[in-house]
């Protein structure tokens, strides 16, 4: 997966969230990462994403992680994402927070969704004259009544 390059308050850098970085953010909030994801979501709900119900904490991890798992220095990570949220509105943060969480989470580039060209079907058929293979499977339950017509 590449990371998701991101203009936010401290310019424009790489975020991705690694199974490690997910592990690490699913540890310091209380119901993980997709409780997470789902209440960043829920400011839109409320009117703006400032009112998203979540804690500052979790927000500045998510972009310190995220940081960390493209590559920056664990003190550079921490030091940009604290300033981000010093010079920075917690709405526009909550947003950037819920991009790289929806970046971890979206589909792999190998496994792209939907089929470019349908391919042509040849299904071969197997036939048995076998009894058991055309016999009429016998029902189990309870016994319906038969049609009066």
């Amino acid at each position: 997966m590449d990371p998701a390059v991101l203009n936010w308050p401290c310019g424009e850098d790489p975020f991705l969230l690694r199974i490690g970085e997910l592990e690490a953010l699913d540890d310091l909030t209380a119901e993980g990462v997709l409780d997470l994801r789902w209440r960043l979501a829920q400011g839109a709900h409320r009117g703006s994403l400032a009112y998203a119900p979540v804690k500052v904490r979790e927000v500045i991890a998510c972009l310190r992680l995220g940081l960390i798992g493209a590559g920056m220095d664990r003190a550079t990570a921490e030091r940009k994402s604290r300033q981000a949220f010093e010079e920075g509105d917690i709405g526009a943060l909550n947003l950037i927070a819920f991009t790289i969480l929806s970046n971890a989470f979206a589909g792999k580039e190998h496994d792209p969704v939907g089929e470019a060209q349908a391919g042509e079907v040849t299904a071969k058929v197997s036939v048995s004259a076998s009894p058991a293979s055309t016999a009429m499977a016998s029902h189990s339950g309870s016994r319906r009544p038969k049609s009066k017509k």
